[in-house]
This record gives structure tokens, C-alpha cells and sequence, in this order.
């Protein structure tokens, strides 16, 4: 494959499965019913706008044809059967951490090494999702997929490791977010719609032999604060619910998600403002900031390095539409930059095990998210131990505005949850395999495979 590589929803199933003819008929037909005007930005729709985003389901032509198309495929079971899944001892109570890591460069020899150390879950950073106009009528849109991963090289290592699960991450710091339509007002509108996305990339993977088994949503903000991904919008986050549960429900994927700690924040004050959604990705860091334990050092700190780029509560918005039951674990990114976490072991020196504690807990029993746009305008965020991943940074993190984890603390945390909640947190996630060194006191996959005291069987997996 070449380095970058697209799917498009027009291509095989649009051209082997109906005649040109048909198509140019049916084009013609749904454009002479159509009595609304088109849009005057570049995704028409053929329903009506409105300012009531939620009675809208925009969509593209060609979309539809291929939806009529694929009732007579029946790929689904090929892909079921090339699928992988964690294995069933993920599924204990107290089973062998599950090891996470992200990647971008298959053929550094970094991620074959971080398998061989102890990573059952390799999660590839990153892919987007894109569109580009007909050529049949350049005022429709057609969703595809972009990345520059080198898929060959993925494929080389899934083949030889049949234990190692992969996934596509979309998103990434400064990357961007889902294509939408801007209509003027404060409402803005998916060019294709979740479900729809997740066709796109059904059909992506395919091609790719079923590459993946199943996706990670990465969604993040960026350095430019006048950045339209400064700031999510509702498009964004209702594509990667309606994404997930299509997921989820129609194929059976593996659905992951990678919140920063700010963005599904479970230590903040119930009683404040920071428990409350918003959709901004420019806000000064709360625990530095505006929380009752910030100090005029904290305050000087992020007034000098002019530091604005949390979140608050945003990913709760998607639990709550999608359903926790979507989603087969959450990493919480607690080497976000001035995270909560940093704050808690730098200013307060807090233990790290408790300030760990403090999250798997809070997590876990549940914390209140207010002001969200559903019908119900709160949701209680509840995350079981067997769905959540402690996400944390290899030897690239400073200690001073991206916080250091310990394996021993972590070690000991997954221990303290099982003793209180009955069962241990599901695993450990960590960015970056690139990051990773050259021995194995430099490599956190060893390292944590070591302190976790997983044996060969354990790391091992099928090699071919």
C-alpha cells in the first residue's frame, strides 16, 4: 500500500453492484424531488437544514446508494472471523494487567519489542476522517478514510503475532477533528453522520484485510487557541457516540477510548464549576488554577508559560449517549500537561498510590457531570474497574508539567482495587512506543510486565 491510504464509499461496492446507468438515474431522480435548497457551503444535504440540530440527519447520495448495496453483502462474517478479541482472562477478576501502548512507526522495531516485552494491545496514532467532492456532482461529499500509517509493515507484525491486538486511533494533539458543515448560527452539522463514518471505515478496513480490530478516539485540542479544534463542537462529539455504538452493535468491534485527565476529570470538586461539561479545549488547568488547593506559585507558573489548553468533562458527554457498555475499557491520560494528577504528587505531595486511588475510586463509585446537552442534563460517570486503563508517559515525561508514574505505584494501586472493589483495574496504557529505549530498564513495557511479575506465558503469546 501506498503511504497514504483512502477508502472511498463510492468505490467497490458502488461500481461492482450497480451500473452506471442506474446511478446517473437515481442521482437525477433524488436531485428533481429535492425541493430544498442546497446548501451554500461544501455539503449539500438532501434533507432540509434547520436550526434544530437535532432534527437534522444530514447525509450524501452516494452514502445511500452504498447503503442499498451492502444489504446484499454479507462481510460480516468474514470479518468476525479474522476479528480478535482480548482473551478470555482479561475477563477474570484479577487477571494480568492488561498492556497498552501507542504507536506510529512499524518499522522502527520499537512495537515488535514492546510486544515481546509484554504489550498485548498495540494502538496505531493516528487516522482521520476525511471527505472529498463527487465526481458525479462536487456538492456531495464522500467520507474516507486518511492516514499515513505504513499499513504493510502492521500487517507483517499482526500476522506474526496472533495474540497482539490492533487498533486505529483517531485524533491526536493538534490533529484534526471530523468534517462538518458551518451553517452561519451557532449550530454546526456532521457531513455524514456516525453510523455513517462508521461504514467508511468498515469499508477502509476491509480493503486493508481487516487490519484492525476496532478503533480508540484520541480527540484532542490544539496549540493554536483561534484553532476551530480549539473547541469541540456537538457534530464532533455525537459522531464518536453514534460511531462507537455502531461499532459496538452492528460489528462487534473493540471501541476504546483516551480521554485527558481534564476531559473525564473524577477528582474534581463536586461542588464546583469544574464537574460541569464544556465543549472549550482552551481553559487554564483547574488544579493550578482555580482549585482550592492552587497556589500564587501555581497561578504564576501557568500565567508564564501562558498555559490554556484543558478541557472539562467533555468526553462524559459521549459515555453518556453511547453507553458505557460501548466502550471495552477508558484510558485516562494522566500525563495530560498540568494535569490534576501532576498537581496532587507535585504541589500537594500526595502519595502517588493514593492519588491514583483517588481516581480509580472516583471513577469507579461514580462522579456527577452537569450542564449537558441531553435530555437529561446530568449523568453519573461510572467506569467498573474491568473498563478502565490507567494511561500514563515512557521516559519522554519531565516530572514538571507532564507527571512521572512509578510501576511500583501503579502495581500497588491495581492491588488496592481489587481489595476494594473486588476486582483489579482492567490495565495500564502508555504513550509512547516510540518513545521507548534501547535496554530494558529504559522500556515501560518490560518494566511493567516485571513489576507486575508476568510470566512467559503471560508475554509470550503466538509467534508464527
Amino acid at each position: 500500500m501506498n503511504s497514504t491510504q483512502r477508502t472511498r464509499i463510492i468505490g467497490r461496492s458502488l461500481y461492482l453492484r450497480l451500473d452506471a446507468l442506474l446511478v446517473f438515474i437515481f442521482v437525477v431522480a433524488v436531485l428533481r424531488r429535492s425541493h430544498q435548497p442546497h446548501l451554500t457551503s461544501a455539503f449539500p444535504s438532501t434533507t432540509p437544514i434547520t436550526r434544530n440540530r437535532h432534527s437534522v440527519q444530514p447525509h450524501t447520495i452516494f452514502l445511500s446508494i452504498l447503503s442499498l448495496s451492502n444489504r446484499a453483502m454479507s462481510s460480516t462474517d468474514t470479518w468476525k472471523s479474522q476479528q480478535r478479541r482480548l482473551p478470555s482472562e482479561f475477563s477474570n477478576k484479577h487477571h494480568p494487567p492488561l498492556i497498552i501502548g501507542y504507536a506510529h512507526d512499524c518499522k522502527s522495531g520499537k512495537s515488535e519489542q514492546a510486544i515481546k516485552d509484554g504489550a498485548r494491545v498495540i494502538i496505531w496514532s493516528f487516522l482521520h476522517l476525511d471527505t472529498t467532492a463527487s465526481k458525479v456532482d462536487e456538492r456531495y461529499q464522500i467520507g474516507s478514510i486518511r492516514s499515513d500509517l505504513d499499513v504493510s509493515a502492521i500487517r507483517k507484525l499482526r500476522d506474526k503475532y496472533q495474540h497482539v491486538l490492533h487498533l486505529a486511533a483517531f485524533g491526536g494533539w493538534n490533529g484534526p477533528h471530523p468534517p462538518i458543515v458551518k451553517t452561519g448560527t451557532n449550530d454546526s452539522f456532521s457531513s455524514l453522520t456516525g453510523k455513517e463514518w462508521c461504514d467508511v471505515f468498515m469499508e477502509y478496513n476491509k480493503s486493508l484485510g481487516y487490519l484492525f480490530d476496532g478503533i480508540d478516539w484520541d480527540y484532542e485540542g490544539h496549540d493554536d487557541l483561534n484553532s476551530p479544534t480549539a473547541k469541540f463542537t456537538l457534530a464532533t462529539l455525537d459522531i464518536m457516540a453514534d460511531f462507537s455504538v455502531q461499532a459496538k452493535q452492528k460489528y462487534g468491534m473493540i471501541v476504546s477510548m483516551a480521554p485527558a485527565e481534564s476531559y473525564l476529570d473524577a477528582s474534581a470538586d463536586p461542588d464546583s464549576i469544574d464537574v460541569s461539561f464544556s465543549l472549550d479545549l482552551d481553559l487554564p488547568p483547574r488544579a493550578f488554577t482555580s482549585s482550592q488547593h492552587a497556589t500564587n506559585e501555581n497561578r504564576e507558573l501557568i500565567k508564564s508559560v501562558n498555559f490554556s489548553h484543558a478541557g472539562r468533562q467533555c468526553y462524559a458527554y459521549v459515555i453518556a449517549k453511547a453507553g458505557i457498555d460501548t466502550f471495552d475499557w477508558i484510558s485516562i491520560q494522566l500525563y495530560e500537561a498540568y494535569s490534576p494528577f501532576l498537581h496532587d504528587v507535585s504541589t500537594r505531595r500526595l502519595d502517588p498510590v493514593g492519588a491514583l486511588m483517588i481516581r480509580v475510586n472516583g471513577l469507579v463509585n461514580g462522579y456527577k457531570v452537569t450542564g449537558l446537552p441531553l435530555p437529561s442534563d446530568e449523568y453519573n460517570v461510572k467506569i467498573p474497574p474491568s473498563r478502565l486503563v490507567i494511561g500514563i508517559a515512557n521516559g519522554w515525561a519531565d516530572g514538571m508539567k507532564f507527571c512521572k508514574v512509578t510501576t511500583s505505584s501503579l502495581k500497588a494501586a491495581y492491588e488496592t482495587t481489587s481489595l476494594k472493589h473486588g476486582e483489579n483495574y482492567l490495565g495500564v496504557m502508555f504513550w509512547t512506543i516510540e518513545e521507548e529505549g534501547k535496554d530494558e530498564d529504559s522500556r515501560l513495557a518490560y518494566s511493567l510486565a516485571r513489576a507486575f511479575k508476568m510470566n512467559n506465558s503471560e508475554l509470550a503469546g503466538d509467534e508464527l
